[in-house]
Formats: C-alpha cells, sequence, structure tokens
C-alpha cells in the first residue's frame, strides 16, 4: 500500500515532542509511521547489503526506542545532515502501537543493510562473527529481502556475542547463534586486514567495552536501559585518521568525553 506522508513534517513533529509538553509519542499517526516506514525501505534498497563508507562518521549502537536519549545523542554530536552516522542494530520499541506496525516495520528490517566497512579497515555489524564467514564477499552477495534463520552467516552476523572465556566458537546462552573468542577475532581481523571490529547488541556499563587486544569494540548508546540497568550510553566518532573518540552520556541532560 501507498502511504502519503511529508517527512520533513513528521520530523519536526517528533523533534517537538522534547518541548511540547501537550504532545506525546502517539501524537505521532499510525498513517505517518506506516509512510515513513514505506520511504525508507525504498533508501534502504537502494544501497548495498555491504555498505562501504568513509570517515569521518560516528558509529553509535543499541537504541531500543529511547527516543528522547536519540534526541540527546544527536544533540551531542550533531543532527544530521551535519554529521553521519552508523546505528548498528536495535532501532525500535513497538509497545505503544499495534501488530501491523510491527509487521510493517519487521518488513523494513529485512531489507536493511546487514554490515559496514569504514575505509577498508573498520568492520561493523550488528552482533559480531560467524564461523560461516570465509570472505566478506560473502555479505555482498546476500540477497534481499531475507528473513533470519535460526542458524548461519546472517544469523551470527546479528546475534552472535564475544567470550573472554573461550577462544574459539562456542554455545551461546541467549539460546541463538553462537559466541566467539579473542583467537577468531584476532584471526578474522589478520586475514581481512581489518584494524577494528565494532559491534551492539550487548549492554555494557560503560557504554563502551573493547575486547581481544583492543580489536573489537562493543557500543551500545541507550542509556540506563528499559530503565532497569545503571549503564552509560556512547557515540564513537572515527575521524579522517582512523582514530577513535567517545562521548559518554547517562541521563538526557548530562555527558562526558572521553578520548
Amino acid at each position: 500500500m501507498n502511504y502519503q506522508v511529508n517527512v520533513d513534517l513528521v520530523i519536526e513533529k517528533l523533534l517537538q515532542l522534547k518541548q511540547n509538553t501537550s504532545l506525546n509519542e502517539q501524537s505521532i499517526k499510525e498513517k505517518e509511521i506506516l509512510g515513513i516506514i514505506e520511504f525508507s525501505r525504498h533508501i534502504f534498497l537502494e544501497q548495498e547489503v555491504f555498505l562501504e563508507l568513509k570517515s569521518p562518521i560516528k558509529i553509535c549502537g543499541d537504541i531500543h526506542g529511547q527516543f528522547f536519549d536519540l534526541l540527546q545523542l544527536f544533540e551531542i554530536g550533531g543532527f544530521p545532515p551535519t554529521s553521519n552516522y552508523l546505528f548498528l542494530g536495535d532501532y525500535v520499541g513497538l509497545y505503544k502501537y499495534n501488530i501491523h506496525v510491527w509487521k510493517a516495520f519487521s518488513d523494513c528490517f529485512n531489507v536493511l543493510p546487514f554490515a559496514a566497512i569504514i575505509e577498508n579497515k573498520i568492520f561493523c555489524v550488528h552482533g559480531g562473527l560467524s564461523r560461516s564467514l570465509i570472505s566478506l564477499n560473502q555479505i555482498r552477495s546476500i540477497i534481499r529481502p531475507t528473513e533470519v534463520k535460526d542458524n548461519g552467516l546472517l544469523c551470527d552476523l546479528l546475534w552472535s556475542d564475544p567470550n573472554a572465556e573461550n577462544d574459539e566458537y562456542g554455545f551461546n546462552q541467549r539460546g541463538i547463534s553462537c559466541t566467539f573468542g579473542k583467537k577468531i577475532v584476532l584471526e578474522f581481523c589478520k586475514k581481512n586486514d581489518i584494524d577494528l571490529i565494532c559491534r551492539a547488541h550487548q549492554v555494557v556499563e560503560n557504554g563502551f567495552e573493547f575486547f581481544a587486544d583492543n580489536k573489537l569494540i562493543t557500543i551500545f548508546s541507550a542509556p540506563q536501559y528499559c530503565q532497569n540497568f545503571d549503564n552509560y550510553g556512547a557515540i564513537m566518532t572515527i575521524d579522517k585518521q582512523l582514530s577513535c573518540q567517545f562521548n559518554v552520556y547517562y541521563l538526557i541532560y548530562l555527558f562526558f568525553f572521553y578520548q
């Protein structure tokens, strides 16, 4: 179905939510959401399944629908198009609408790019590595739309996790995908001439956390996740020299800078 929507007007309404207490999330109508989803789906399909990006760029981890923290993130890092961003996944919470909106989001997510590489040196993915990943060209060959199976390459790219207790691949207590250890990370980076693997998918206390001799980093951008965790959120900025800086924030009015 073709939903006509004024994208700029919806963005303006979203930005007003923080300033106008008479508005709330439900001020964005279902038809407008579906229109934005449809509009976005066409844009994603115009992009490659494996994005090849340039620096400088800002990398963000999970947001999980924490909208006001997203606004704070943009206030810290600069609103697009002033700054370029790569978000690594887990974007929305879906409790406020209905199954129709959930299905539309799911259909849209099935056409998203599944990985990215920055200046051929920084490999970015939501989850992590896979024993099925022999060559990066395998990612380029993924046909969209596609639904994620319970195992295999795409499942692992989205849902695998690093594990400091096992150097190899292992069982994941999530009940899906796998874990991978330091040895796997170092071998992957050496084989593919990668300086850093950047991923999300896990809450980390300080908003970012290094692993495997600083060859892998987890970024998480939803502070006080679901109001059940006492974690910071973080943004990683990659400059033209491919050095990394971090903005770390906690409450929506407070942030610290790390380098």
